[in-house]
């Protein structure tokens, strides 16, 4: 009984190692992915005609929704 018990126990912890690191695998290839993706365009190229605008004092304060 006890021989099984240990047994057991190790094959528990083999398992829970095991799973853990495949986690943790499968969050690090998320994260790569994501960064290699998530570049975020230049300014020129999201918003070409506002940053083609000048900026000067008159319209500088004013906003319109």
């Amino acid at each position: 009984m006890a021989a099984a018990t240990k047994a057991a126990d190790t094959a528990r912890e083999r398992t829970a190692k095991y799973l853990l690191a495949t986690r943790l695998e499968q969050l690090r290839e998320r994260t790569v992915a994501r960064t290699e993706t998530a570049a975020p365009a230049p300014w020129t190229a999201r918003l070409p005609e506002l940053a083609a605008q000048p900026l000067d004092g008159d319209t500088a304060g004013t906003m319109t929704v």
